[in-house]
């Protein structure tokens, strides 16, 4: 496959992005799913930002350009279990990649949400898309249904057992992160810059939460001491972020912790950042200690910010 690709939660201001895509799918593979083009081509604007602002949806990329999508729900006939909905990718990129990334995408908000398994509903009618899923590490549980606006239409339930999957923390490169620093930190802004001089300093440590080989959390530690303290050596953290749609499930944490062992154990004894006011309750929780009066607006993106800081043992 030629160009860079890239999966990444959807958010209400992908809208046109999410309406094109999705029509494009009803065209496509009409009898895949169970809403039809002639029903969602009618959908008001005020009905596709209901969409995008309400689904967990996802958006495969290549250099840019919206390729494909998936949705990771729930399912009200079987609570407690985690399902893929909506799953396609455009005719030209099928065979690329973009579908085994949207699959391990979903895969991993389903492991964060607790499920030890990823369901789906495959149409007969379909058989490239069931050979594709058997190839994702999908088997068939034996129970069907049939769709509820034509029940001539047999779907079959698959299941993707998760248990090879497990969120882990580890060093990873400034080139792993910069996604993340751009899209959760800089409003995906194209023209932002998300890179860092110290980046590239041998001193420098950038560390990933992940999932398989997805980055989901980033964090950077630059060597550097601290401004209320100069004289003793320390590490400033940058670039603390979760992709959207795992935010809220102590992953960020677990990220932390895992830098900071890390850190202690090469004999760094303190930890300082500028930490936006809204996030203060969590580092509050992990031990960080907030500066008297460091209060201060960033240049960089208009936030408000305060300083706080760690001794580690």
């Amino acid at each position: 496959m030629s160009g860079d690709l890239r999966v990444r939660p959807g958010r209400p201001e992908d809208v046109e992005a999410l309406k094109v895509i999705r029509l494009e799918a009803l065209g496509d593979t009409p009898d895949a799913f169970g809403d039809t083009l002639e029903t969602v081509e009618h959908w008001s604007d005020e009905q596709w930002r209901e969409k995008a602002r309400l689904w967990n949806y996802y958006l495969a990329e290549v250099d840019g350009s919206v390729v494909g999508m998936a949705s990771g729900a729930s399912n009200d006939s079987r609570p407690g279990t985690c399902w893929l909905f909506a799953m396609y990718v455009t005719p030209a990129q099928r065979g690329s990649g973009a579908a085994r990334a949207l699959v391990e995408r979903v895969s991993t908000w389903a492991l964060v949400s607790g499920a030890d398994a990823l369901y789906l509903y495959v149409a007969r009618a379909v058989p490239r898309a069931r050979a594709f899923y058997a190839k994702a590490g999908f088997v068939p549980t034996g129970t069907t249904v049939t769709m509820h606006r034509d029940e001539s239409l047999v779907l079959d339930e698959m299941r993707r057992d998760l248990g090879a999957l497990s969120f882990h923390v580890e060093p990873v490169s400034p080139e792993a992160l910069y996604d993340l620093r751009r899209r959760v930190l800089r409003r995906n802004d194209p023209s932002a810059e998300v890179t860092n001089p110290g980046d590239t300093l041998e001193t420098t440590r950038h560390y990933g939460g992940l999932v398989g080989d997805q980055v989901v959390v980033s964090a950077t530690f630059l060597a550097g001491p601290a401004p209320f303290d100069p004289d003793v050596a320390a590490y400033q953290l940058r670039y603390m972020a979760t992709d959207f749609d795992l935010q809220g499930r102590g992953l960020g944490a677990r990220t932390l912790r895992g830098a900071l062992d890390d850190l202690a154990s090469r004999g760094v004894t303190r930890v300082w950042a500028n930490a936006r006011v809204s996030a203060l309750d969590f580092y509050v929780i992990e031990g960080w200690e907030i500066v008297p009066d460091s209060f201060f607006v960033s240049a960089e993106s208009g936030v408000d910010h305060v300083v706080i800081h760690r001794d580690l043992p």
